[in-house]
């Protein structure tokens, strides 16, 4: 069991605001979200958790969960807080409301990676897949940004989604025609999942039954937090990103009236972990269907960011690394 002399927390991942302005036809999100969760994280809160963590060993903080962070007023304010610590701060966008005024307060914040969500290559893939989403304006908002960060200390990020397990190479290279080459932003490009199980999402392929491992997540030196919680309570800590759509299930503490090792050291995280560390992965509802308990190394499947544990797809040894780069 962690205590103050072993737990290591490297990573938070705090959400900003648990509501979000799209509804993708991939995501739980769109089916609704549990409305305990449709908060807007208090940066009191906030600080108070960093400085928490900072003893643990933290070195990142990404403000992301599943809400969208720009819909929080205060989400620059929230970077330079991360940054006045010394740390790495990374956020996930899906761009809408990245105006020239909202990239240049995170640029001026020191916001280390922005991360693009651009699940669709071309105009008619992208607005059937997130819903509300403007394909124009979010490359105009995306391109405008990576130019703007251009000598600074900031980056531009883009995450895909391959839609069509059929035409994975297609979608690879329309990718990287219509969103990195027109922007200028690096590229990752992944495999869908099935978050946590959920039977709402069609993923539109089967993962190979084989024999299933541990995540790590239980036992990783990170930490993921929601904006919203329980009971009138804000920042739940749940057991990972993949509860979307069932947090209330996963919630294992709250940061708002908890001390980090408060909710590490308690009851459900320590069930959570045992379950993990003892493969009775079944007996956690939100782990028992999940396809993150499957190793699938060609989950990513094209990448050319520097320091990705998988630079090139083992389904597409057509397409060379160095090609992209």
């Amino acid at each position: 069991m962690p205590t103050p002399d072993n737990l290591k927390i490297e990573v938070l991942d705090m959400e900003l605001h648990g509501s979000c302005n799209y509804r993708c036809t991939f995501c739980p999100q769109s089916q609704g979200r549990e409305k305990e969760f449709v908060k807007r994280l208090p940066i009191e809160t906030f600080k108070k958790t960093v400085d928490d963590a900072m003893q643990y060993g933290l070195k990142t903080v990404t403000l992301h969960g599943s809400g969208e962070p720009t819909l929080h007023p205060q989400f620059p304010d929230f970077v330079r807080e991360v940054k006045s610590r010394g740390l790495t701060c990374i956020s996930f966008t899906n761009g809408l409301k990245l105006t020239e005024k909202l990239s240049e307060k995170l640029i001026d914040a020191g916001i280390d990676v922005l991360r693009l969500s651009c699940i669709g290559y071309n105009k008619k893939t992208y607005e059937s897949s997130m819903v509300r989403g403007d394909y124009d304006l979010v490359r105009e908002n995306a391109r405008r940004f990576a130019e703007t960060a251009m000598g600074t200390s900031s980056e531009m990020h883009m995450n895909h989604l391959i839609i069509d397990n059929k035409k994975v190479e297609h979608e690879v290279l329309m990718y990287k025609k219509n969103w990195g080459d027109y922007t200028g932003a690096l590229q990752e490009i992944w495999m869908m999942h099935n978050w946590s199980g959920s039977d709402k999402i069609e993923i539109g392929y089967e993962r190979e039954t084989r024999e299933r491992r541990s995540c790590g997540r239980p036992n990783a030196p990170l930490l993921q937090v929601r904006a919203g919680g329980l009971n009138g309570e804000s920042a739940a800590v749940v057991a990972c990103c993949m509860v979307l759509g069932k947090d209330s299930e996963g919630v294992l503490g709250h940061l708002s009236n908890q001390t980090i090792s408060e909710v590490v050291s308690g009851k459900l995280y320590t069930e959570l972990r045992a379950a993990h560390d003892e493969h009775r992965f079944d007996d956690i509802d939100y782990c028992k269907g999940c396809d993150q308990l499957y190793d699938t190394p060609e989950a990513l499947v094209w990448c050319n960011i520097p320091g990705r544990e998988y630079q090139q797809s083992k389904n597409l040894p057509s397409l060379k690394f160095s090609d992209y780069a």
